[in-house]
């Protein structure tokens, strides 16, 4: 999102502002809806019933909190979440521009990003700390879904772009540095990894997520709540840097993907997956809704691995499918402004 503008796809004023909206619109609701269709209709039908149109209006209308009674794809909440702060954007972007000019100016306001989040988290744990423990849906609306407490990581990638797009206007910075970006790339997707099989790890064996008794129940500690969120918003932010560092170089311009591309630089093929994980996103929640009770075993980690294989065999597939029936045609309406990043 900060990409957008720093790079001037977007100017910051009426059109532009517009234009991002729109083609935001354009690349998030054509899936989405095909896929609150789909799933109305095939695996979560209870929110066809009278009583439920009130939900489904606050899914369509991206006010979907995950907290909502009847069962749905609760990966959707993301999206609300997203469309939000789509909103918000251009406002952050045109107020931040001329404020955050500097590497100091811009770690002091990520520190202070990641403190105010922290603050409003622990007003809701002080306040709603019976709840938070005793249900699931109490941590979903306090911490988990909540645009104001998801700030941290909205914003803390959002303003490395202010740092590259600065740092890119210096051209001698880049050459003093000494560490090797393809380095530094591995390194950030080592860290995203990493991450990944410690939070697994916590909510499986510290959380107990996945044993019966602890169906529906909340947190058993605060390490959930507090400390895992603002590491994502870092380790994320990190790999930001990493991958589009070259990017606000005027003469670094990728190839077009193609095979023979991903032969010479096997790092590009992230972007295949790239551009089917919207659809695999979407998907994997009723794919998951489908297959658990098809893929059971006595053992909780030993069917947890085949319904995550077999999930991200199908919801892979799926998402293919979806990308060139459904994501590329829409693409094809989106529009641009064509400014080079050397000329700005």
């Amino acid at each position: 999102m900060g990409k957008a503008f720093y790079t001037k796809r977007y100017t910051a004023d009426v059109p532009g502002v517009i234009n991002f909206w729109r083609n935001r619109l354009l690349r998030i609701c054509p899936l989405y809806y095909f896929a609150v269709l789909i799933s109305a209709l095939f695996v979560y039908t209870d929110i066809l019933k009278i009583e439920n149109w009130g939900y489904l209006f606050r899914i369509i209308t991206f006010t979907y909190n995950h907290s909502l009674p009847p069962i749905w794809n609760g990966a959707m909440w993301s999206l609300s979440t997203e469309v939000q702060f789509y909103i918000l954007v251009p406002f952050l972007y045109t107020f931040l521009l001329h404020r955050l000019v500097s590497r100091k100016e811009i770690v002091v306001t990520s520190i202070l990003i990641i403190s105010i989040t922290f603050f409003v988290k622990l007003i809701f744990w002080i306040t709603f700390r019976h709840q938070i423990s005793e249900e699931l849906k109490y941590f979903n609306k306090y911490s988990y879904t909540q645009l104001v407490t998801n700030m941290d990581l909205f914003l803390c990638g959002f303003i490395v772009n202010g740092l590259l797009f600065y740092q890119s206007k210096i051209i001698t910075n880049f050459k003093k540095i000494k560490v090797n970006q393809t380095y530094m790339k591995y390194l950030a997707i080592v860290l995203l990894i990493t991450l990944y099989i410690l939070t697994a790890h916590h909510l499986y064996h510290q959380e107990l997520w996945n044993l019966p008794e602890r169906a529906g129940k909340g947190m058993r500690t605060s390490t959930t709540f507090f400390i895992w969120q603002p590491i994502t918003a870092l380790i994320t932010s990190f790999f930001i840097f990493a991958f589009e560092f070259d990017i606000y170089q005027a003469s670094i311009k990728n190839e077009v993907l193609s095979f023979s591309v991903i032969l010479r630089n096997p790092l590009r093929v992230m972007e295949l997956f790239g551009n089917l994980s919207y659809g695999v996103y979407i998907w994997h929640m009723p794919i998951i809704a489908k297959i658990n009770p098809i893929f059971t075993s006595q053992i909780p980690i030993e069917a947890f691995y085949m319904r995550l294989i077999a999930t991200l065999l199908l919801s892979t597939l799926l998402a293919s499918i979806t990308y060139f029936v459904i994501e590329i045609p829409c693409s094809r309406w989106k529009t641009y402004q064509k400014i080079e990043i050397g000329n700005n």
